[in-house]
């Protein structure tokens, strides 16, 4: 149970930010060349669908950080932003298992 009143946007908001996280960690290695034209992870199974659908989650991913960090609630408080901050975190963090 959380000492703070969440509001459900902010709630909701973080759990899909869990969520795009989950759904990133799940795509495979993206393969590179280095700087001494060395490709790494070249049998990967990267397509070009994949790097869409990368793109288009880290864009959320990104968007829901600013969401979430520029939320109103923010102001609300008196100091232990931090506290609030990591409370949000635990609340809205999907359970393990």
């Amino acid at each position: 149970m959380s000492d703070y009143e969440f509001p459900e946007e902010l709630l909701r908001a973080k759990r899909e930010w869990f969520a795009v996280a989950q759904r990133l960690e799940e795509f495979p290695l993206r393969p590179y060349t280095d700087s001494a034209g060395v490709e790494h992870r070249a049998g990967s199974r990267w397509t070009p669908e994949l790097d869409r659908q990368e793109t288009v989650l880290r864009k959320r991913f990104r968007d829901l950080s600013i969401e979430i960090s520029i939320h109103p609630f923010w102001e609300t408080l008196n100091g232990g932003t931090v506290a609030a901050r990591m409370a949000l975190r635990e609340a809205a963090r999907p359970p393990i298992g």
